[in-house]
């Protein structure tokens, strides 16, 4: 597994989510008052993007329909999505955001 740049910390205000792509894989980046998290992108439920969703704490809310996520661990906290998403490892080097990738 290797950690890619997608990123860098000015593309990425905190309290905000932004969708990168790599390989493909779209992947759901926020920042979290300075701690930046990625998970994957596609809400389980119907496919909305979770970078586009409403922040709240460590919680990120689909919104396309309202099923909120842990941002630490992908878990499903409700509704309507039934299973969580995968998370990512991620490295700020200076002020560059990087993820590992499978």
């Amino acid at each position: 597994m290797a950690f890619v740049k997608v990123a860098t910390l000015q593309e990425l205000p905190a309290g905000t989510g932004k969708q990168v792509t790599v390989n493909g894989k779209k992947i759901a980046l926020f920042n979290l008052g300075g701690s930046v998290v990625a998970l994957d992108d596609t809400c389980p439920h119907r496919g909305g993007p979770l970078s586009e969703g409403e922040v709240s704490g460590t919680e990120v809310t689909c919104p396309w329909h309202g099923a909120r996520f842990d941002l630490n661990t992908g878990g499903n906290l409700c509704p309507p999505a039934r299973s969580g998403v995968a998370t990512f490892k991620v490295q700020v080097v200076g002020d560059e955001v990087h993820v590992e990738l499978p």
